[in-house]
């Protein structure tokens, strides 16, 4: 039962994982690019940045979302039964 609710934990670490990253690293570059215009205040930059960014990050979810999703799930299920992930070993494999 224990490897079992360690392979669930696993999925959702590699899952939420690559969603945050994913979702951070376009959604900082799109924030980026809406700040080329240097006339705006810091307030008005910001907003723009974040709007921007909240636009990408939810459009990589809804590209990608699935795709991570599946991802997440095979190797979870494969590094659980394998043993490979940590807390997923099995009774006698840590004796030897």
């Amino acid at each position: 039962m224990k490897k079992v609710l360690m392979g669930v934990v696993w999925f959702v670490v590699f899952w939420m994982g690559a969603m945050m990253i994913g979702g951070g690293i376009v959604g900082g570059m799109a924030g980026a690019k809406a700040n080329t215009d240097s006339s705006s205040s810091v307030s008005e930059a910001y907003d723009k940045g974040k709007v921007a960014g909240a636009q990408a990050g939810a459009e990589f979810g809804r590209k990608y979302g699935a795709i991570i999703f599946i991802a997440a799930l095979a190797l979870s299920i494969g590094g659980t039964v394998t043993g490979v992930l940590p807390g997923t070993k099995s009774k006698k494999d840590q004796d030897e």
